[in-house]
């Protein structure tokens, strides 16, 4: 089985939204009831899709690496403001 990378987007009407990662333009909509772990927006996470359940294993060093990245990036905007 393969699993594929996804951010969290968000989480709607008893679903969890992933986009794929990292070019995000297809989405994976996942039942809260699937979901077995403590996840936020912005985690990126691998989801093997099973035949009916999903194993969604969240990928903490590339979630805090790509909120540096955010981070940084932020702190650029606000400095070329200036």
């Amino acid at each position: 089985m393969k699993s594929n990378k996804y951010t969290l987007d968000r989480f709607e009407d008893g679903f969890a939204i992933f986009m794929d990662y990292p070019s995000e333009t297809e989405k994976l909509l996942v039942p809260f009831s699937e979901i077995h772990t403590l996840l936020k927006e912005g985690d990126i996470v691998s989801i093997t899709v099973m035949e009916d359940s999903y194993q969604i294993d969240q990928l903490e060093n590339e979630t805090m690496n790509q909120r540096d990245k955010i981070q940084s990036l932020l702190e650029q905007l606000k400095n070329s403001e200036k």
